[in-house]
Order: C-alpha cells, then structure tokens, then sequence
C-alpha cells in the first residue's frame, strides 16, 4: 500500500503535546465490559468458526477458483494472480480448525491444477506472504503425522509449487542494492519500465519464507538474496537508526523519507525479530534491538507512535493507521509487555469509537482522517490481543475479542461474506473480502477465544512452537528449520552437503543466466559473493569435527557505500535491465565496506528482554582492499568514535570466544519467548 503524500513536513512539539493527551482521552477508564465466561467463550469461539465458514462456502460457491469473492454481489474476482488465492491463503486455517477432509480436498486440488508458468505480473510482496507462505504452511502441516492432519496421498506437490514460485521471483532481486523490485511477471520476469522505487516492507519481508524454503530444498539462494535486501535496507538507515518508506532499489536512495512503525515499513520490524526467533540468527536479533531501541526512542509519545523524519526525528505525521496495530503483539514477542498493554489500551479505544479501526486517526484533531476512513477487515488489532491475553491471561482480552467478533458481526457480515467497511462513521459497506480475512483476521479470533475455554489446537497443543508469519501462516519452530545451520557444530556430526546447494556449500559459479526461469543459484549478489568466497564446501556426508563459521560469518555481515556512492555510478551506467545489475553489484563491491555491530556489554544486558543499550558497542569495519581491522567504540549516541587499532589472531580469538559465550546465554535466555 503506498503511503499519501504529505504536505504538512513538520509539527510543533507543543501541539503534539497537547494532541497526544486529548487523543488520550479516548482510552478507557476503569469501568470495563462484563466478564467473559468459559462456557461462553466456547459459545465465542464456535461462533467464530461459523464465521469462518460463511465465508470460506461463500467464496468456494461464488467465486472459486477465481482469487478472491465479491461479498456483496456473491461473485469473484481476480485480484493478484489467477491462482485460486483464498484458497491457499486459507489452507493452514483449515487444519487449524481440525477439518481434515476439506484440508485434504483442498491440498489435492492446489497440487493438481495450481501453475506459476502464467503472464501474469504480480507483487512481489503480496506473492511471498500470501502464495508461498499459504504452500510452505499446508505442505509443513499435510507432511507431518505429528500434526494430526497427514495427508496419505500427499507427496510433496505443494513443496514444489512453492520452489517454482521462488525460482519465478527471484529475477526480482538482481539490483544494485540487493533490494528486489516490488513487482515481477511470473513468466517473463521483470519488466523494463518496471518502477525502482520499493516500500521497506517490500525488501524486508521475504526472511521467513524464503529461508524456510531454503532449508526444506537445501538451496541456499532463497534465503541469501533476502538475507541480502534486509541487510541492504538496514544499511542505508539514518545515523538515528532509522528506515524511510520507499527507497529505489538501484541507487539506495530513500525516496519516502518518513520513518514509523505502520504503512510500508511495518512487517520489516516484524520479521527482523521473527527470523531470529525461527532460525536462530543472531545477526537479525542485533538488526531488531538497535531498530526497536530507536523506534521507541524517536517514535513512541506514550502510549501512541508518530511519524518522524528518519534523519532530524522530527515529528512530521501524528496518526494512528490501523498496520499499527500489529506492534503490540510483536511487542510481547519481544518481551516488553508493559508498552504493549498501553498502546493496545489507545489502538482499541478508537475501535470503541467507531466500531472498527479506520485506515488512518489523526492525533491532533482525534478525528479520521480524510481518505482513510475504510476499515478493510484488517487484523492487527485481534492479532495483538490474542499475543496479550497469551503473555497475561489478563480477561478484559477476551472482552475485547467478543466485542470485535459484535463488530463483525453486526457491520461486516454480508449475504456471501463479511464486506469491506468503506466508512468506518457510516458503516457502509464495500463489496470486497480480501483473502487475509481467512488467513489472519477469523484465525487470531478463533486462537483467542479457543485460547481461553482450553486450548485444542495443533498451535496451543501440537508437538512444535510456531511462529507466524505478517500473513498469519503457520510456521513451525522444526529441528529441520530451526537447527539448519547446527547440523555440524559439534563433534560426531554429519555433514550433509554438495558441491552446489545446501548449507555450509559453496557456490560453484559466478556466472549469471538470462532467462527469467533459471537456477539462480549462481548468482553473485552483494552478500552472497562475499560469503560464498568463505563458505566451506562439503561433500556427501563427513563424520567429525566440520569446518565452522568464521568470526565475520558468524555475526554476519552488512553493506554500505563509501562517501562516492558506487552503486550509483554503476547503476547509472546500466540504464536498461538486459545489462544484469547484479554483475554491476559485483564490481562495485570491491570499492564498499562490510560494516559489523556487535554488542560487547555484559551477558545481561544482551537478553532480549533488555533495551537499555547502556553497554559499550563496538563497530567493525572491513574494507575490502587491506587486511587491516578498525574498532569505532561509543557508549553514548551510536555515532561512530575515533579509536583505532589492529587486532592480532590472539585478540580475535578471544573475542570470538566471548562473543560465543554471550550467544549462548542470549539463547537460552529466549528459548521459551514465543
């Protein structure tokens, strides 16, 4: 969704001040709803299953295989690619809910007849979280006897939708930056005029699946090239640790420079944290707690969040939009519960006021805003009390839940569906249901309520943790997933690996292949040129001690430009996209820096719960033309300091030993987080 332009650049403090405490004065005082009981909680949560199928049979009568229903009208409507996307956006909710003869059907009918060979330009954003997502999901729950929904005729089709998917976006990544463009044709690839401007949430939410989809095929690009716009986007953050709106993904030039936590950047926080919690990468931990310190420093005016300018921190937009709301929950994953209960307080009061969340409130009149008063089903707001009621066991969660679920049910609810809110004063519907209903909005409900009778659900109860993905999907915290990279850490292990694919491999080409569907593996990105040089390679299976990651490997790394901005000298002379950016990328990289923060404060401070950053920080910097190792310490603002020092093979060593130690009690501090 791109964000409005905005004419108002700046905003007294004072009258922000006095903004924030009349839109506190909508928040709820002590008189609270009256408490939900057990049983009718189950009432609550069968009610919402009901829900669930009002409008999954609406779309399967009405508007299958098209992608998603006309509520309204009682048709359908193509609206991303032609693929039956409520379908799949829906899968994992199926199981979820226990019906396995219609989560059965459904799966059999996507392995047959669902095909990505199609003219058909999508986005690149909505593809991952919604197709792949919704594919990786089911196939990960119709794979596993463990989750009770084993599906006996299922032999991996919809594993080999999702690596066909992949394969047909990843053309999208071969930029200067790293970052991919925000649309691609599927068969076709990208297009000339393609614009280069992308959101931050575009680059930055791909992690989860594409990583998961790199362990489940053992092909490593997947979760390279994403790894590699992440650290692209965070790069180019303000010296205030902050990330713009939009950026162009061939010059790194932010193009929105307006930082928050909603519209366009929202889900990039999300799977910062996320990624760490699923692989257990520390380098997306270090990326996630110096961005969260800054959005809570520059962006929270208690209990509400502000949009400033990412390079001075001025305030330049006092509104409430409703993909705010997801901070809460992603909050309490992070173990800062406190803010949370606040902000969630301040988010539910405007619900309170009109019955539904508007796309944008503004703060300083506490009215909605003009051109944003739709409410489009969104499940933020559900999404975060479901993580609240989970982290407290706090009641007034599930009265918040049975009011929404009045809301809904009341003002949404339609012959074929539940409608879009066009008017969130006037209630007036709009004949639109986007598949995120199905995937997010009707799930978190039905995990609340189910939540509080005593859960029975493979989430609650299966036999692994799960994370979600921004789209609802169910991603479970698998050995095979989650432990990739751990395979051979310790002595006796076994190695399993190849010349060309899998972890701990290196890549066996540089050369780049022109047609858009094509074994990207050989790929040099930015990232993946550089870690493919160090990566060891193994093959077949090796008993005893692996070769281990080196110290840079390890904490990962970063890219920025030097002050003559190469990438942009390069991409200019590269005006058409028959010249393949990435080969540009690679020959501006021996003129960039790796950029390297690590923490070096005491084992405590470094658990996740704690944002006090009052630890020494130490950036490293390695320039690609000397051998040499420059240490830029700060203990106050995270400028970069002036002390300089080469390290001696004794010194790293020892640094690699503490920061090993510090790893291993950050993980066992967070182990049970989610």
């Amino acid at each position: 969704m791109q964000p409005m332009r905005r004419r108002q650049r700046g905003f007294p403090l004072l009258c922000l001040s006095a903004a924030l405490l009349a839109a506190a004065a909508l928040l709820p005082g002590a008189a609270v709803a009256e408490g939900v009981t057990p049983s009718e909680a189950r009432r609550l949560r069968d009610e919402v299953k009901d829900m669930f199928y009002h409008a999954f049979d609406g779309y399967m009568k009405y508007a299958f295989p098209l992608d998603e229903l006309r509520p309204l009208s009682c048709q359908g409507e193509d609206s991303l690619g032609g693929y039956a996307l409520t379908l799949i956006d829906s899968l994992d909710t199926l199981a979820l809910l226990g019906d396995k003869e219609k989560f059965g059907a459904a799966v059999e009918w996507v392995g047959k007849n669902v095909r990505f060979d199609i003219n058909k330009t999508v986005s690149v954003f909505e593809t991952n979280i919604r197709i792949l997502g919704g594919l990786l999901s089911a196939h990960l729950i119709a794979s596993d006897y463990a989750t009770g929904m084993r599906i006996q005729s299922y032999d991996d089709q919809l594993l080999h939708l999702a690596a066909d998917l992949a394969q047909r976006l990843l053309p999208a990544f071969d930029t200067p930056t790293g970052i991919p463009f925000g649309s691609i044709n599927l068969k076709y690839g990208v297009d000339e005029n393609e614009s280069k401007i992308t959101s931050t949430a575009g680059g930055g939410t791909l992690t989860l699946e594409f990583g998961i989809l790199s362990r489940l095929t053992n092909n490593t690009v997947f979760e390279r090239v994403t790894k590699n716009s992440v650290r692209g986007i965070w790069s180019r953050r303000s010296k205030l640790n902050l990330v713009g709106a939009h950026i162009n993904v061939f010059t790194g030039e932010w193009t929105q420079k307006d930082a928050g936590i909603g519209t366009s950047i929202d889900s990039f926080y999300e799977y910062l944290l996320k990624a760490y919690l699923l692989f257990g990468d520390e380098e997306y931990l270090y990326i996630f707690q110096e961005a969260y310190k800054a959005a809570m420093h520059h962006l929270h005016h208690d209990p509400w969040y502000v949009e400033v300018n990412m390079n001075s921190g001025a305030t330049v937009w006092p509104l409430f939009n409703s993909l705010q709301a997801f901070w809460p929950g992603l909050q309490v994953l992070a173990g800062d519960v406190d803010p949370a209960i606040r902000t969630h307080d301040a988010f539910f009061s405007v619900w309170k006021k009109y019955g539904f969340t508007p796309e944008g409130f503004n703060l300083a009149t506490s009215t909605v805003q003009n051109g944003q008063r739709s409410y489009p089903l969104r499940p933020e707001l559900i999404e975060s009390t479901y993580w609240l009621f989970k982290a407290t066991r706090d009641y007034r969660y599930i009265d918040v839940g049975r009011d929404i679920l009045v809301s809904l049910q009341y003002g949404a609810r339609c012959p074929c569906g539940y409608c879009h809110i066009s008017d969130v004063e006037t209630h007036k519907q709009d004949d639109h249901m986007e598949s995120f209903f199905l995937a997010e909005t009707v799930k978190y409900l039905w995990l609340l309520f189910d939540l509080a009778v005593g859960p029975d659900n493979i989430v609650e109860n299966g036999p692994y943790k799960y994370i979600f993905s921004t789209e609802g999907h169910l991603l479970p915290v698998t050995p095979e997933i989650a432990l990739a990279d751990e395979h051979c850490s310790y002595l006796g292990a076994f190695c399993n690996g190849s010349a060309d694919r899998g972890y701990g491999t290196s890549a066996s080409s540089t050369k780049h292949k022109k047609a858009n569907y094509t074994q990207l593996d050989d790929i040099q990105t930015p990232s993946s040129h550089y870690s493919a040089s160090n990566m060891f390679a193994t093959r077949g299976y090796i008993k005893g001690v692996c070769p281990g990651l080196t110290h840079a490997q390890k904490l990962g790394i970063s890219y920025s430009d030097e002050e003559g901005n190469v990438i942009e000298q390069t991409s200019e002379s590269h005006e058409h996209h028959g010249e393949s950016a990435v080969e540009s990328s690679i020959q501006a990289q021996s003129s960039n820096i790796i950029l390297i923060s690590h923490p070096v404060a005491s084992q405590q401070d470094e658990a996740l719960g704690r944002w006090s950053g009052t630890g020494d920080h130490a950036d490293i910097v390695v320039t690609s033309d000397s051998d040499s190792i420059t240490l830029s310490h700060d203990n106050t603002d995270g400028s970069l300091g002036v002390n300089t020092e080469e390290l001696t093979e004794d010194t790293e060593s020892s640094s690699k030993q503490s920061e090993d130690e510090a790893i291993a009690q950050n993980l066992k501090s967070n182990e049970d987080i989610s």
